[in-house]
């Protein structure tokens, strides 16, 4: 069962840095702020968020992104995971939790964000992850967050995530897109 469980995520992996890859390929001229915002923190001047970001952002989501290492942050965020991640990871954390963000933000002014932004932000957060790491044991806990995240996000059908939930709701989530999966329905109601 962990095999199946082990490779259904490395598929994922591999699936979701395709499309964040894809990200810089296409630059729509109608874009939201959003949009705009998540591909700019994506994207090779992570900086320039704070010229594209929602002018309504900070009253929204109640902050406005700091800088933190040379990328805009959540300045409360920081990383969830159930086991401990080394700490240098979290400044990538602050960066990836302000991009969550930008997602739930999307979706309450209507305009929720394609199947593209979530994959793009984890891939970028474990990036940096990997740029941090120096030995085996920091680029292990690297990789065991890019399966969890890859499993959270295709769990989520790429959109934004959902508020804190319980392990019966995750579990209970997943064995509803597993099956969902399995009998070719990918395009279950959520």
């Amino acid at each position: 069962m962990w095999i199946l469980i082990g490779l259904t995520v490395m598929v994922l992996h591999v699936m979701a840095a395709g499309r964040a890859s894809a990200v810089f390929d296409y630059s729509p001229t109608d874009a939201t702020a959003a949009e705009q915002t998540v591909r700019a923190l994506v994207g090779p001047h992570p900086e320039s968020v704070q010229r594209v970001l929602p002018t309504d952002f900070a009253a929204v989501m109640g902050y406005r992104p700091v800088l933190d290492s040379g990328y805009p942050a959540n300045p409360d965020g920081g990383c969830s995971s159930p086991i401990p991640l080394p700490d240098r990871f979290e400044p990538a954390c602050r960066t990836h939790d302000f991009g969550y963000d930008l997602l739930r933000y999307a979706q309450r002014a209507g305009h929720p964000l394609g199947p593209w932004a979530r994959p793009a932000l984890d891939h970028m957060l474990i990036e940096r992850m990997h740029a941090a790491c120096h030995d085996p044991v920091c680029t292990a806990a690297a990789e065991l967050s890019c399966a969890g995240l890859a499993l959270n996000t295709w769990r989520q059908y790429s959109g934004p995530p959902a508020p804190s939930e319980s392990m019966t709701t995750i579990t209970a989530s997943t064995a509803v897109r597993v099956i969902a999966e399995m009998g070719g329905h990918s395009g279950v109601t959520r």
